[in-house]
C-alpha cells in the first residue's frame, strides 16, 4: 500500500467521522476528486539549446520512465517563503544545495505535509511525442503546493523497450567551436537515486509561484508535469568525450560516443536530479 492509499484511507474515514469537510493548516479540506495527468515538454527539441558550458545540444531520441506522481501541501524545495523564525540566508541556503550538490536530489529541507493527490501507473515517455495523456489520478481539494516525480525500473508502458533497460535514454548532437559530439546519455535507475537513496525528485514546485500560496486543487481537473530536458543538459561538458580528450570513449560504427562513466555523465546526472526539470500544474 503506498503512502498516500495510507493518507487518503484516513482521510475519508476521518470525513465519514465528521460528517462534512474540514480545513487545517496543511492545506486538506477534504472532498474526493479525479485528477486527470499530462504530461508536456518544456524544450523545443527540434531547436538547439546552448547549455551553461558554451556546447549547443540537440536531441534527436529521448525517452524518460516515469513512476508514479504524488502531491502535497508542503511547500516545494525552490521556495524562498521562510518561516517567522528563519533567515532570508537559510532560505538562499536551500536554494544553493538544490541546484549545485551532485550528490542528493534536494538538500533533506523538504518537508511534504499532506498528501494531496497521486497519479499511479507507471509508463514511458518518447520526449518528442509532444503533450501525453497519463493515467488519471485522484486527490483532495485544497492547496497543494509540491510534487514528488519517481522513475519506474524496470519501465513499463508500450514504449518501455525503447529504453533498453534504462529508466532515461537520450541520443543527440553537441557542438561548440567547431568540434561535434555525437553523444548517447542514459541513466539506470540506481543512477539517478537521491540523499536518501530513492529514485525520485521530492520537493518539485507545484503551480506558478512556488511557494507562495500553493494551487487551489478545488475540484476535477488535470495535473500537467512538464519536463525540461535542457536542465539535464545544462552542466554537462562535452569536452570530455570530444573526438582527440584525453580518455574520451571509443566512438561506436556510426561515430557516436556513449557518455557513460566520464566527467560529462556525472553533469548529466547532476542535471537528471534536478527538481527544476519536474514542474507541476493543476488546471480545470
Amino acid at each position: 500500500m503506498t503512502e498516500w492509499r495510507l493518507a487518503n484511507t484516513a482521510l475519508v474515514l476521518a470525513l465519514l467521522a465528521a460528517g462534512c469537510s474540514s480545513s487545517t493548516e496543511s492545506g486538506t479540506t477534504g472532498r474526493i476528486i479525479t485528477l486527470k495527468t499530462q504530461a508536456s515538454v518544456d524544450d523545443d527539441l527540434t531547436q538547439a539549446k546552448t547549455n551553461a558550458l558554451g556546447f549547443s545540444v540537440t536531441l534527436s531520441e529521448a525517452y524518460l520512465s516515469v513512476g508514479p506522481l504524488y502531491y502535497y501541501s508542503g511547500d516545494p524545495v525552490l521556495s524562498l517563503r521562510t518561516s517567522p523564525k528563519a533567515s532570508k540566508l537559510a532560505a538562499l541556503s536551500r536554494l544553493s544545495d538544490w541546484l549545485v550538490k551532485p550528490a542528493q536530489a534536494h538538500p533533506g529541507h523538504y518537508t511534504a505535509g499532506a498528501a494531496m493527490g497521486e497519479m499511479l501507473t507507471p509508463t514511458t515517455l518518447a520526449l518528442h511525442a509532444g503533450t501525453v495523456n497519463l493515467a488519471d489520478g485522484d486527490g483532495v481539494t485544497g492547496n497543494t503546493n509540491s510534487a514528488k516525480f519517481t522513475w519506474q525500473s524496470p519501465a513499463q508502458g508500450e514504449l518501455a523497450s525503447s529504453l533498453r533497460g534504462h529508466v532515461i535514454l537520450t541520443q543527440g548532437i553537441a557542438t561548440k567551436d567547431g568540434v561535434t559530439v555525437k553523444f548517447i546519455a542514459k541513466a539506470d535507475e540506481p543512477d539517478v537515486h537521491d540523499g536518501d537513496d530513492k529514485a525520485e525528485v521530492a520537493g518539485c514546485a507545484f503551480g506558478p509561484t512556488p511557494g507562495a500560496v500553493g494551487v487551489n486543487m478545488d475540484g476535477n481537473g488535470t495535473v500537467t508535469l512538464t519536463l525540461s530536458p535542457s536542465v539535464w543538459f545544462d552542466e554537462v561538458d562535452f569536452s570530455y568525450v570530444a573526438p582527440g580528450a584525453a580518455n574520451a570513449p571509443t566512438p561506436d560504427a556510426d561515430g557516436v560516443v556513449d557518455i557513460t562513466g566520464t566527467l560529462a555523465w556525472q553533469g548529466f546526472l547532476r542535471g537528471v536530479k534536478k527538481g527544476t526539470a519536474y514542474e507541476f500544474s493543476y488546471s480545470k
